[in-house]
Parts: structure tokens; sequence; C-alpha cells
């Protein structure tokens, strides 16, 4: 007599592997949705933060030539016009480490008034009259802005 031992419904096993492996696709395809969300937030925030990134750089190259005009002529930093021109030169240009990030590039342009000598007192008056566009004008020229 041969021994014959009793086999469950293979059906049944059948459909519960086939549950199983459901179950776990399902799993995989919720846990793909999420990280592609994931994925598209970090990519938002970054160009977000980028953006304002590139705004911060533009206003601290406004305060730089704000300040640059409206120096105090006492201050040993900048009370003659060279060391007016190095030193928001020198401010303008410390831009491009500080806002790295953003491929910032600048122009740095700081040149005193023409005929004054580079150890000449520069005055609040002539400080004030410092433009973009003063070259030649007589007035002092202060740019610090983004390259094009």
């Amino acid at each position: 007599m041969t021994h014959r031992t009793a086999r469950r419904n293979e059906a049944g096993l059948t459909t519960l592997e086939w549950l199983l492996i459901v179950a776990a696709v399902a799993g995989l395809a919720a846990l793909a949705v999420v990280l592609v969300q994931n994925v598209v937030d970090d990519t938002a925030e970054q160009l977000g933060g980028s953006s304002a990134r590139e705004t911060a750089a533009n206003v601290a190259a406004d305060t730089v030539i704000r300040e640059a005009r409206t120096a105090s002529p006492d201050d040993a930093r900048y009370n003659t016009w060279q060391r007016w021109e190095l030193y928001f030169t020198a401010r303008c240009e410390r831009l491009e480490i500080l806002y790295s990030d953003t491929n910032l590039d600048v122009e740095a342009i700081f040149v005193k008034p023409t005929g004054a000598t580079d150890a000449t007192p520069p005055t609040v008056t002539e400080l004030n009259k410092a433009d973009a566009n003063a070259a030649g004008t007589g007035k002092p020229q202060a740019i610090c802005r983004r390259r094009s």
C-alpha cells in the first residue's frame, strides 16, 4: 500500500498567491507616487529658493551703492577717494562670494570724480552725487550690479 498525503486545493493556494502579488504591486505603486511627489516638491522649493537668493543679491548690490553715496567722509575706511574706491569695489565684489550659488557675476565700478586725486578727501555733496552714469560728468561713478 502506498502512502499518499492529502493535498490542499491548488486553486485556493494560487488565489492567495495572486492576492499577495497584487498587494505588493499596489504598495510599490503607492511608494513610487510618494517618491515622485517628494522630488517635485523639493525641486519647487529649490527653484523658489534660488529666485529669492537672486533677489537678495540684487538688493545687496543696491545697498552697497546706497552706502557708497551716503558714506561719511570722516570714516577712516573711505576718507580719501582712493580708499572710497577700494572699499566699495571690494564690498561689491564680495557679493559674488556671498551669493555664489546664484552664479552672480558683478560689475563693480567706483570711480572718483574727474579732477580729484586719490588723496583728496570726498565731500558729502560729492558722494551724494555718485551715479551709475556719471563717467566724464565730474561726478563720482558708483556701479554695483549683475553683469548682463
